[in-house]
C-alpha cells in the first residue's frame, strides 16, 4: 500500500513562493505609501514656509505704510491767511487756559501754525 505523506515538493514550493511574493508585494506597497506620505508632508511644510514668508513680507509692507501715513498726518497744512492763524492760536490759548494742553504743547503748536 502506498501511503500518502503530505503535500508534495512541488506543492510546498508553490506555497512558499506565493507567500514570499505576497510578503514582498506588501512591503513594497508600504514603502511606496510611506514615501508618498513623506512627499506630501514635505510639500505641506514648503507651503507653510511660503505662507510665513509672505506674512512677514506683508507685515513689513504694512509697517512701512503705517510709518508713511503717520509722517503725513504729523505735518499739518499751513493756514492760508493771518486771520486763520490767529483763530487757531486763540483756540489753542483757550484750550491751554482750560488745562486741556500744556504750555509746551501750546508753544509747539503755535510755532507750527506760524511756520517758525
Amino acid at each position: 500500500m502506498r501511503r500518502r505523506r503530505g503535500p508534495g515538493l512541488l506543492m510546498t514550493t508553490a506555497v512558499v513562493g506565493t507567500t514570499a511574493y505576497v510578503a514582498s508585494s506588501s512591503a513594497s506597497k508600504k514603502a511606496s505609501q510611506q514615501q508618498a506620505a513623506a512627499q506630501q508632508q514635505a510639500a505641506q511644510q514648503q507651503q507653510m514656509a511660503d505662507l510665513q514668508a509672505g506674512q512677514a513680507e506683508l507685515a513689513a509692507q504694512q509697517q512701512a505704510l503705517a510709518q508713511q501715513t503717520a509722517g503725513q498726518q504729523v505735518t499739518a497744512p499751513a493756514p492760508n491767511s493771518l486771520d486763520d492763524q490767529l483763530i487757531q492760536i486763540q483756540k489753542l490759548s483757550a484750550m491751554k487756559d482750560q488745562g486741556l494742553i500744556t504750555e509746551e504743547e501750546f508753544n509747539a503748536k503755535k510755532r507750527q501754525i506760524l511756520g517758525i
